[in-house]
């Protein structure tokens, strides 16, 4: 991408899709979900409220079609679904002989069709480049090239991976680097910024973890206020969608204890840098109905 092209993105504003890490907190209720939703209607409910969610379930195993297909219809466009890799793949088998459990989960990725965020395959701190690399490496490799239609996300925890030159290497590969706040985790937000322009995808994946181990415990009200990180991300977040990139967040209940209320704060602070769209958006009558 040369400097010209870079000037013209940064004159378009991409969308900004900010979410929570799932939907079905029981805490939530009365504090976000009416005290009397019945469980059935969260997610009815939470796409009200906010364009995307990441699907934790999808962790610990690929959605049923029924599943997917319910989703799909819950779904009204415009609003997607940020599936995890199932941890078959990458915490238990490693990567080892893990062909067919993939191509099952980008089976299901792709049933939901335009509902479809982009997808995360996020490795354990104690998956290394010193003893997985050579296996991660293949592994990529061969999943850019089942892959060219979707969009996907690598979290990687340990140090040694965690580096601007892996960043480089996903975005050679058509993958995003995962852009992770969280507490004794590298920031490669500057690193992953220099190789937009240099053939990385035009979307970033972003999620706010903050300290899960000694952090907020509980999910129903905000504990940690982190302001300063807060309006450094809206800072952030406004150089992605200026310079044409998409963004995808997601917000986890240990970053400051109540995700909704935290992506609210947050939002707050993007409104005062940047117009943001109206979630949900009118129906295409609703003007004339006024009339």
């Amino acid at each position: 991408m040369n400097e010209l092209d870079l000037q013209q993105n940064e004159q378009k504003l991409a969308p900004i899709h900010l979410g929570a890490s799932s939907w079905t907190f029981d805490g939530w209720r009365g504090v976000f979900y009416p005290e009397k939703l019945p469980k059935t209607q969260y997610l009815a409910y939470y796409i009200r409220q906010f364009d995307t969610v990441e699907v934790n379930a999808s962790f610990y195993a690929i959605p049923a079609p029924a599943t997917l297909l319910a989703w799909v219809e819950s779904a009204q466009p415009g609003f997607t679904y940020a599936l995890k890799a199932p941890r078959l793949i990458t915490h238990e088998r490693r990567l080892v002989d893990c062909e067919t459990p993939t191509r099952a989960f980008l089976d299901a990725l792709r049933a939901l069709g335009d509902a479809a965020a982009p997808a995360l395959f996020q490795f354990p701190p104690d998956f290394t480049r010193r003893l997985y690399g050579r296996a991660l490496a293949a592994f990529l490799d061969w999943l850019a090239q089942e892959t060219s239609d979707l969009r996907l996300a690598v979290e990687v925890r340990a140090a040694d991976l965690m580096t601007p030159a892996f960043a480089r290497f996903l975005a050679e590969r058509g993958f995003a680097l995962a852009l992770v706040d969280r507490e004794k985790s590298s920031d490669l937000f500057d690193a992953w910024l220099e190789l937009l322009g240099a053939g990385a995808p035009s979307f970033a994946y972003i999620r706010w973890i903050g300290d899960d181990r000694n952090g907020p415990q509980g999910d129903r009200e905000l504990q940690v206020l982190r302001d300063e990180q807060l309006a450094q991300w809206a800072a952030r977040i406004e150089r992605l969608a200026r310079r044409g990139v998409e963004v995808f967040g997601y917000m986890h209940n240990t970053y400051e204890g109540h995700s909704p209320a935290s992506l609210r704060r947050l939002q707050n602070l993007l409104a005062s840098r940047i117009p943001l769209p109206v979630w949900p958006p009118a129906p295409p009558n609703a003007q004339l109905s006024m009339l």
